[in-house]
């Protein structure tokens, strides 16, 4: 019976431990993945603020119960084909998504660079479990690869590191 029990424990222990295995979230190959997809994404450089109080309580298991948009308001830039110029001052939902008791999570305040899907106002800015669609405080060399990946040239985490 002994090793029944541990090959089900084994088994279940190996399903969190894969839930929590993401790959690290990169602003380059995020603009690579959206600028494939067929829907449009607005690429974002600015602030955005909102009531810490509404994130998710992760200390409690929130498996059972969906966690609501929370809404905010962004003041930034939209990247253009000549860099971060386009001023872009909305409304905005913050989705928090969240895996078993893992959630994403954002910071009100302080620059991030955020991957928007272009929609109707107010946008829904997406903090997922793996990360990979904010990323706070991103480097000047960041934001000037991002240019260059929006006017078709160089578009390489690589040249990054």
């Amino acid at each position: 019976m002994k090793p029944i029990f541990l090959a089900a424990f084994l088994a279940v222990i190996s399903g969190q431990a894969h839930a929590l295995s993401c790959m690290r979230p990169d602003p380059i190959m995020t603009f690579k993945q959206e600028a494939a997809a067929p829907e449009n994404y607005f690429v974002l450089y600015g602030e955005l603020t909102f009531d810490e109080d509404l994130l998710p309580d992760t200390s409690t298991d929130i498996r059972e119960r969906a966690v609501d948009p929370i809404p905010g308001q962004f003041r930034g830039k939209g990247l253009t084909r000549k860099g971060f110029t386009s001023d872009y001052i909305s409304p905005v939902n913050l989705e928090i998504g969240c895996v078993g008791p893992w959630c994403g999570s954002a910071r009100s305040g302080g620059d991030a660079l955020y991957f928007v899907q272009a929609t109707d106002v107010p946008v829904t800015m997406i903090a997922g479990a793996c990360g990979g669609m904010i990323f706070p405080e991103p480097s000047q060399a960041v934001l000037d690869m991002l240019t260059s990946c929006m006017q078709g040239g160089t578009c390489s985490s690589q040249s990054l590191q």
